[in-house]
């Protein structure tokens, strides 16, 4: 028996099919109204009798033809009706979701989670077929803008400020929660910052993971999941922002997930933010969003917390399929997990095998790839190797030093980082300070600074830097031919300095002992009284920026 599908709640009009608001008459009166055309129904048994969840996928009231839905386990398309069947099983499924296509959205839940998923709430049976439908609405977006932030880490702590009057002036107010620090710092400078963003552009986010700390969702704190979208909801969070699941959003209290199902520790931030495991597309580009954290805990009591940095089999299964249903048209591919997949300074990066299994799905389509991470709480930028135009980004975090200051360890300030696309091209990236907007690019050493020589160098940290960059140098306004400046592994002083002064017993927090910054650059003068001027050039190509100054 044919059966003809509605979807109870339209999305906004596509542009070249309005919507009746409700408040025109309709041309007809009382007449009777036509029955609706055979092309608007749906004869479910001549897709698939055996399928457990069916569903339509449709943009003012259309079906949208090719939209890929996913289970977390198979993947399908719609049909020309926008319809779509599927045999999933509620034992290995806990959604049905959709990979956003280009040129669509979908809505915004609390003002800024997009709703591209349905949970499954009920054992999945073909005798009692699950409808999951989806709404969509057009947009221009081949240009786009991504705003990505890294290990925000509210907790709803109060970071007690010491009252010795050698605390430093940047570390946070006296009794002050870290959830209020995040609203008067990062979510005033973002919402101004995005309402500047040039017009007729959308702006999405990207949130790498680790918004919380799982530690503290009980007791007097209050801190969980829910309360971190709330704090963004009151806070007027100005973009729609996609979210992955890190180290920190994983339940203390499952223990001894020995295998790689991780699942009962994954539950909180399934029933807030959905899948650890989606994709979506916006004009030419493709993102990839998977979870590398596979928790393990196996210490009762949930002191452990230990996991594991890889990619589990079930995402390379899907990833497999997600590469052969990705749209032709697709000229970028970026992927979004939590932990760092390689690294150009020494240090803990996510197991490279099924890293590179996922990248060698992708690399197949010949098309450049860019992978966003964060975790570490500090820059990097890292050509990765064995991939052509293959870059990954590692993202400081928002919290700076865990809201004691808003500076990360290798001397990074607390930021979130632009990317601006036209089509699949990366045209434009970098990080925004919204704490300290003096160094908004580079932080400056040019006082009793010596190389091992003994000879006085300029020292400067930038914490966008790749070795692919340019620098240009000009001295006593003559132009240095072969100017040089040189990377240098060492702690960052200002870093230090603050660290000294916060008091808090911050010591004992040792993940946040200064540690050797992977971007300072050193530049020793032909004439060291001489004024230094230089200029900085991406790896893109664009300015960053050009400084003058002479060495003390």
């Amino acid at each position: 028996m044919a059966l003809s599908l509605g979807v109870l709640t339209l999305c906004p009009a596509c542009e070249e099919d309005p919507i009746d608001d409700g408040k025109t008459e309709q041309p007809g009166g009382d007449e009777e109204k036509p029955e609706k055309p055979a092309e608007d129904e749906i004869d479910w048994s001549k897709l698939d009798s055996k399928a457990t969840v069916r569903g339509v996928v449709k943009c003012s009231g259309k079906g949208v033809q090719g939209v890929v839905v996913t289970d977390g386990v198979n993947m399908t398309r719609t049909n020309a009706q926008g319809a779509y069947t599927m045999r999933t099983s509620s034992a290995t499924s806990k959604f049905v979701y959709i990979s956003v296509p280009s040129g669509y959205e979908v809505a915004s839940s609390r003002g800024f989670m997009p709703m591209f998923y349905s949970k499954i709430t009920k054992a999945t049976s073909a005798d009692a077929v699950q409808e999951h439908n989806f709404n969509l609405r057009k947009v221009k977006q081949d240009k786009h803008i991504l705003i990505v932030l890294a290990d925000i880490h509210v907790r709803n702590r109060a970071m007690i400020r010491s009252t010795d009057s050698n605390t430093h002036e940047m570390c946070n107010p006296r009794n002050e929660l870290d959830s209020t620090t995040f609203r008067r710092y990062c979510l005033t400078h973002l919402r101004s910052y995005v309402k500047n963003l040039p017009s007729g552009v959308k702006v999405y986010g990207l949130n790498l993971g680790d918004v919380s700390n799982e530690s503290h969702w009980g007791g007097n704190y209050k801190g969980d999941l829910n309360n971190f979208v709330t704090v963004c909801e009151r806070g007027g969070m100005p973009m729609q922002m996609y979210t992955i699941i890190g180290n920190h959003e994983h339940d203390m209290a499952a223990t001894n997930l020995l295998t790689d199902d991780d699942s009962a520790a994954e539950l909180a931030y399934m029933n807030t933010f959905g899948p650890t495991y989606y994709s979506f597309n916006i004009g030419k580009v493709h993102y990839v969003m998977l979870d590398n954290v596979k928790y393990i805990n196996n210490v009762a009591g949930g002191e452990d917390r230990d996991y594991e940095r890889r990619i589990t089999q079930d995402q390379i299964d899907w990833a497999a399929k997600d590469a052969n249903y990705m749209a032709a048209d697709v000229e970028h591919i970026v992927f979004g997990w939590h932990c760092p997949s390689f690294r150009r300074a020494p240090g803990t990066a996510a197991d490279e095998a099924p890293t590179k299994a996922v990248l060698d799905l992708y690399a197949a389509k010949g098309l450049p790839m860019t992978i966003l991470s964060g975790h570490n709480h500090t820059a990097e930028t890292v050509t990765v190797p064995g991939y052509a135009n293959t870059v990954e980004y590692i993202h400081p975090s928002v919290s700076g030093a865990w809201w004691y200051f808003p500076i990360c360890a290798d001397g990074a300030p607390a930021t979130f980082t632009r990317y601006d696309f036209d089509g699949g091209d990366l045209t434009y990236r970098r990080s925004v300070n919204f704490t300290y907007t003096n160094e908004q690019y580079y932080r400056i050493y040019n006082k009793g600074q010596k190389n091992s020589a003994g000879k006085k160098v300029l020292r400067l940290n930038v914490w966008d830097w790749h070795t692919n960059w340019k620098f240009e140098v000009w001295e006593n306004d003559a132009r240095v031919q072969d100017a040089v400046l040189t990377q240098v592994r060492m702690n960052d002083p200002f870093y230090e300095e603050i660290h000294s002064k916060t008091g808090n017993n911050i010591s004992k927090e040792s993940f946040l002992n200064p540690g050797k910054s992977d971007h300072i650059l050193e530049y020793l003068p032909k004439n060291e009284a001489a004024t230094i001027k230089i200029k900085a050039i991406d790896e893109l190509g664009s300015e960053v920026f050009t400084l003058t100054t002479k060495i003390e």
